[in-house]
Parts: C-alpha cells; structure tokens; sequence
C-alpha cells in the first residue's frame, strides 16, 4: 500500500511539473510575439539588375562602364506574430559604384554612386517547429528608392555629370525556404530565395 501511494504521489508531482512547464513554455510563446532582425543578404540580384539596365542603355549611347562593386543589402526588419503567420516590414540598404566612359573618351569619364533604400512589407507562414527548430517561408513586396549621383572624372565631362537623381522601382522578394535554429529570446535565421536582396539572407533574431 505504501508503494501504491508513494507511486500515485510522484506520479501527481511529475504530471504537475509537466503542465507547469507546459503552461510557462505557451505562456512564453504567447508573449514573445514581437520580434527584430538584424540582417545581411548578398545582394547579386539588385548588382545584375543594375548592370543589365545600364546595359541596354550603354548599348544605345556608347559609352562603357568599369569598376563596378556593389554591397551587401543590409536589412533590419520587425515581424508580428498570429498564430502561424508572421507579418512585418524590412528596410534595407545597399550601395554600388562604379565608373562610365563617354563615348569617344578613352578614360573614365564620370564616378557613378547609387543608394538603395528598401521598404519590403512582409508575410511569412511557419510550416514546421519543433524544439529549437523553425522552419518557415515568406513574400515581401514594396519599393526600391534609389538616389543616383555622378562627378565628373575630368574637365569634359564636368557639364554631363548629373548631381543627384531620384526614382523609384517596384521591389520584391520571395524566400521559400528559411530556417531559425534558437529559443523564444534570441536566434539565428539563414533564408534562401530571390529577389532584390539576393539569394542568401543571413542574420539574428530577437524576441520580446
């Protein structure tokens, strides 16, 4: 009889500790909703999207372009947790250089700087978690504002040079695969996809 008892007590204790544990896990959970990233992405596709836009239109004046580098897209972004779904914004950064030669010049005529600013609204859908574990996928769509500035490289160019130039364009990105390996506070995402930030979307995230 005293077995019997003993048993059905730790039995009571250990089933109590369980949905205790149960209780603070959702209860955690539920108040994490909130959660910032820190992020950096490769940013080719914006570098190719550029280079084949100044492309075609290098291909009708003449001119030519070198020394071209681009950045890392550097993003910091805010989601809202429902359930599974995820829904935020990422504002983004990323800059490219480079210099254009004039038709009938034989020397860079002109120094070329493009800032990228980002505002990506956001939808994300976790399909997978367990543990430390996080598999999810999302979708974002919103505009690329771009600030383009030229300095003349020499005295002929001086009168082509434009000081600054601002548009516009329809920005997107769609990333199918994403993973977060962490717990309720802090973690680190790897995202792969396409779009204006590139392939790969690497980064930490915080949760309160």
């Amino acid at each position: 009889m005293k077995l019997k008892f003993i048993a059905l007590l730790l039995c009571a204790a250990v089933s109590s500790n369980v949905a205790k544990g149960q209780e603070t896990t959702h209860t955690t959970q539920s108040m994490n909703r909130h959660e910032i990233r820190l992020a950096a992405s490769d940013g080719l596709t914006l570098g190719l999207a550029n280079v084949f836009g100044m492309g075609l239109s290098d291909a009708v004046t003449g001119s030519k372009r070198s020394d071209e580098k681009s950045s890392l897209v550097y993003s910091l972004g805010y989601r809202y947790s429902i359930a599974r779904f995820r829904v935020g914004a990422d504002l983004g950064f990323a800059q490219s250089t480079g210099k254009l030669t004039l038709a009938g010049e034989t020397a860079p005529s002109l120094k070329e700087k493009d800032l990228n600013f980002m505002l990506l609204p956001t939808v994300e859908f976790v399909y997978f978690k367990r543990g430390v574990v996080e598999l999810y996928g999302g979708a974002s769509a919103g505009v690329n504002l771009v600030n383009h500035t030229e300095k003349s490289l020499n005295k002929t160019a001086a009168s082509s040079a434009k000081k600054s130039d601002l548009s516009t364009t329809f920005a997107y990105q769609v990333n199918p695969i994403a993973l977060r390996v962490g717990n309720q506070r802090i973690g680190g995402f790897l995202e792969a996809g396409l779009g204006y930030k590139g392939f790969v979307t690497a980064g930490v995230s915080l949760r309160f």
